[in-house]
């Protein structure tokens, strides 16, 4: 059974990455907190204020370049008026020295003067991992500015003692400290954090630059040990707000489910909801799902479904047996011809208003609006491509996409990837979804079989287009 391309394969996880945000990011301002530079934004304008606080991978201007965070935060705003800031000593805040790190409760009132300078005066603040620390010290000291606490992969002490057997031994704080100290900023790092996302380079190369613009590694260290020595468990009988406890049920770093069901049982009226994966990042992995539990918690509704979907025709192609043919011909000649051929499909995708959404060296994926204009595209392209002596193999399919910006994601998309997969060179496969769509229509088509596609669900029957058949 053939697959896609490598080429097509790399090119379905570069599309989800854009290299600039959909929207232009917030401006980016600065309040005082005793002296201290503190970096904040804003964005929305709902009635209820939502302070979002990540870990320590964190800075407010560039974590607004990878997708799956910008879109997490735009779709806040749906429901709430967010705010974000760096706590010092991370991201674009001011500096301060490993040496002398603030208290859980210096953060808090960092956190206390982005409040004030973004005139809330009653804020749902929602945490995740380290920073969870904060909001429990900021909701205990501050109780009439917490309107609710979303706690996630939080803990109130990490490190295991007589008197909390639920924490983690030292050796396994020491363990991810050293870790990071060693690998901060580094792809192999990012594939760790983010394991899900392990062979998308885009991706992991986007998430090392953010953690060196965060901090150096002798200082994410030192924050990282500093947290984990924090013991906050006297504050919870002060927390008096509406509390939602999340966990990754399967998360590589502490027992989360356990410090979650620790909190719960000493959070008055608190709720813990488990989350399926191992991800450190909601935003990244199940983040239409955590949404929806946070605005339900929030509001006691969903207001929307969280994804723009649309119908549309996806279409992926790729250069067949381009490998070989850049071996014979040298770099230079491949490269002017794979130029060529570029110009050419882009050239076709204007003619029949095709969307360019991405492509990978000898491979091209598209969108259409109309499923007949798709295979007139590609067909116009199979045919100029052979006048350069090229042969291509293209996969059309249509269905409900996700659209995020330029990006357009979704199980539609996998299965256009893997109906071109099955091609044989020469061929313009669709799916019987888009034949079904034709029905009356001029194309004829042969039949090719039943087939199990990568990934989905079934047998999925197959068709190529052929002008010299009769719709079967």
């Amino acid at each position: 059974m053939r697959r896609p391309a490598r080429a097509v394969s790399a090119m379905l996880a570069a599309q989800r990455q854009d290299e600039e945000p959909a929207l232009a990011a917030p401006q980016t301002f600065y309040a005082d907190s005793g002296g201290n530079d503190i970096a904040w934004q804003t964005l929305g304008e709902g009635e209820l204020d939502l302070v979002h606080l990540g870990g320590i991978t964190t800075q407010v201007d560039l974590l607004w370049d990878l997708p799956e965070v910008e879109r997490f935060w735009r779709q806040i705003t749906h429901f709430a008026r967010l705010i974000l800031f760096d706590r010092r000593g991370m991201g674009a805040s001011g500096p301060i020295s490993p040496q002398a790190l603030p208290s859980a409760d210096d953060w808090a009132a960092d956190l206390l003067a982005v409040l004030d300078a973004a005139g809330s005066e009653k804020a749902a603040i929602f945490a995740e991992r380290e920073a969870g620390a904060i909001a429990i010290a900021f909701a205990a000291r501050y109780p009439k500015r917490v309107s609710a606490l979303i706690l996630g992969n939080a803990t109130a002490r990490y490190l295991r003692a007589p008197d909390h057997p639920v924490g983690e031994p030292p050796e396994r704080a020491e363990q991810h400290c050293a870790m990071l100290r060693k690998h901060w900023a580094t792809e192999g790092l990012a594939a760790t954090l983010v394991p899900a996302r392990a062979g998308d380079s885009h991706f992991l190369a986007g998430v090392a630059r953010l953690q060196r613009a965060a901090a150096t590694p002798r200082v994410v260290e030192a924050h990282t040990r500093h947290f984990l020595n924090m013991d906050l468990r006297d504050r919870l009988p002060s927390i008096r707000c509406p509390t939602l406890l999340l966990h990754r049920r399967e998360y590589p770093y502490m027992d989360a489910t356990a410090h979650a069901q620790y909190l719960e049982e000493r959070i008055a009226g608190s709720r813990r909801v488990g989350i399926d994966g191992s991800e450190s990042f909601f935003a990244i992995d199940r983040g239409d799902e955590v949404l929806g539990i946070v605005e339900e918690f929030l509001t006691g509704g969903r207001s929307k479904v969280y994804a723009d979907r649309v119908l549309v025709t996806v279409l992926f192609l790729d250069l067949v047996g381009s490998t070989v043919l850049a071996t014979e011909r040298g770099d230079a000649a491949w490269h002017d011809l794979l130029s060529r051929f570029h110009r050419m499909v882009r050239k076709q995708l204007h003619r029949f208003r095709g969307h360019e959404v991405d492509n990978a060296g000898d491979g091209f994926f598209a969108t259409f609006d109309s499923p007949g204009r798709s295979l007139l595209c590609a067909r116009a392209i199979r045919e100029e491509a052979r006048t350069l002596d090229l042969e291509i193999r293209v996969g059309v399919h249509a269905g409900e996409c996700e659209v995020v910006g330029p990006s357009v994601r979704g199980l539609t998309v996998h299965i256009g990837a893997r109906v071109m997969g099955e091609a044989s060179p020469g061929d313009i496969m669709v799916s019987s979804t888009l034949r079904a769509l034709l029905a009356g229509s001029d194309f004829g088509f042969r039949r090719r079989g039943e087939y199990r596609l990568k990934g989905v669900e079934g047998r999925w029957r197959l068709y190529a287009l052929d002008d010299s058949a009769s719709d079967e």
